[in-house]
């Protein structure tokens, strides 16, 4: 395990050593948290650009311990409160903006949307773990109308927290089975010199919230808030101040303002993120050595490391790899959603016959997303992985047939196609595979696929029906 054991470890000798050539450093206790920081010194400040405080000690029994340890750097102390009336709103948002004239806003968006593809949006999980980060947003659907824009980070859904694009998938997926109504809970970031700017006139006191009950309107300019896509109607909870630590002055400056915080986050790693940045190097580099490397992270007991190793797997075409990728896409081996589902993407990529068999059970993993991979891996594979998908079309799990009759349509074939016809003709079938099947047979998209799709358009519950027509005019459109 030479990258694991020795490749870590050179970079943390090549700290110390560093620290230790630039002297002891300016040092701080912080009683409040229960940790001693050192200055990087200035041999090693903003050497891989790195810039913060490191964690020399941690007192046993205080709000740190546990939490964090020594070694750490500590790039930004993250200043969170709670808003409960217009005042408050007002006080913490100008108190944000003071110095670096930035703050984060967490907005309650309520949104009417039937469907996935009528919210239209694009997303991925957080490198930090704070929900999904929207990639795209298509014009004129719900998301666009609600003022969702690229970059926003959805951090919750009818008040359940998430924090991937995992759990975004599962917690979205339930809340539109049951409802028309969306209740998003976002981040934006405002970046203004002053309140004025942001252009919020007047906000409405709500139950631990302030409502935004009218923007301002300027011919000539466009305030922040309409820019970041904050509407009327929109509900504020938190003014989140993110300060950044280049060292101890600005770290006390920090803790002594965020003393009275209704929650305060230390952001930190960034030491650790040279490793990984050099593990994606790898993968680029792409040749027999730089696999080796990586094929050692990916047994690696750190999952950041087994995430980054496995990404960059994705990009390699390699035999050599395909027993480790097939054991680390598999829930009894591999604890990480993240990992998994990396792995089965590395396998639809390569196309291996021997997996075929692995990525039938990655169908029952409980990830949506590492189902969605796998699924989409046997979907690649083709006509010889069809067997494990009409065998998956018998669990008792919706949710793996719904994996399942989605990859068979991207197979196609007259099998395929009297599999999926079972499906829409079974009684006992849930409505959610059913619609899938319906879409897998429009895909396929032949003379008996249409006429089957016709005769549900005329046979169907309702709501089937109408989707089925909705589609079938899409045909005919096109």
């Amino acid at each position: 395990m030479a990258l694991r054991n020795s490749w870590p470890l050179i970079i943390v000798a090549i700290l110390t050593i560093l620290v230790i050539v630039s002297g002891c450093g300016h040092r701080y206790e912080d009683e409040a948290t229960g940790i001693t920081v050192r200055d990087l010194g200035s041999d090693l400040d903003n050497r891989w650009a790195l810039k913060g405080v490191v964690v020399e000690t941690v007192k046993s029994g205080s709000p740190a311990d546990g939490l964090i340890e020594t070694g750490e750097l500590i790039s930004h102390v993250v200043d969170e409160r709670k808003v409960s009336n217009s005042d408050e709103f007002e006080e913490f948002l100008e108190d944000a903006l003071d110095e670096d004239e930035k703050a984060m806003l967490k907005v309650i968006k309520t949104l009417s949307v039937n469907s996935i593809q009528n919210l239209g949006l694009k997303g991925e999980s957080d490198p930090e773990q704070r929900g999904l980060v929207v990639v795209s947003v298509e014009p004129d659907k719900a998301a666009d109308k609600a003022g969702i824009k690229a970059n926003t980070i959805i951090n919750e859904i009818n008040g359940e927290t998430i924090s991937s694009m995992e759990e975004y998938n599962d917690v979205i997926s339930k809340a539109l089975a049951g409802s028309n109504q969306l209740v998003l809970g976002v981040f934006r970031n405002v970046v203004a010199s002053n309140l004025s700017e942001v252009g919020i006139k007047k906000t409405q006191d709500r139950d631990d919230a302030v409502v935004v009950v009218e923007l301002e309107k300027d011919d000539n300019e466009e305030k922040v808030a309409y820019m970041e896509g904050i509407m009327e109607g929109d509900a504020i909870t938190h003014v989140i101040d993110e300060m950044e630590i280049t060292g101890i002055d600005t770290y006390k400056d920090a803790i002594d303002k965020a003393l009275d915080a209704d929650r305060v986050v230390f952001k930190r790693g960034e030491i650790g993120g040279i490793k990984l940045a050099a593990i994606s190097a790898l993968g680029e580099i792409g040749d027999k050595k730089a696999l080796d490397h990586l094929l050692e992270a990916l047994e690696s007991d750190d999952k950041w490391i087994r995430r980054a190793a496995a990404e960059a797997l994705e990009e390699m075409d390699a035999e050599k790899a395909v027993q480790l990728l097939v054991y680390h896409m598999l829930e009894k081996n591999e604890p990480d959603a993240e990992v998994r589902r990396s792995c089965a993407r590395a396998i639809a990529r390569m196309k291996p016959l021997e997996a075929i068999e692995p990525l039938g059970e990655a169908l029952k993993d409980s990830s949506l997303g590492v189902r969605l991979e796998a699924g989409y891996a046997l979907g690649r594979i083709g006509e010889p992985a069809i067997e494990v998908l009409v065998k998956a079309l018998q669990d008792e799990d919706s949710r793996v047939r719904d994996s399942a009759v989605a990859a068979m349509g991207n197979i196609g074939g007259e099998k395929v196609r009297q599999e999926l016809i079972g499906v829409l003709r079974d009684e006992d079938e849930v409505s959610t595979v059913k619609l899938t099947a319906i879409q897998a047979l429009y895909k396929i998209g032949d003379a008996e696929a249409i006429a089957e799709l016709r005769r549900i358009a005329n046979s169907g519950t309702p709501g089937i029906r109408a989707f089925v027509k909705e589609l079938l005019t899409e045909e005919t459109v096109s």
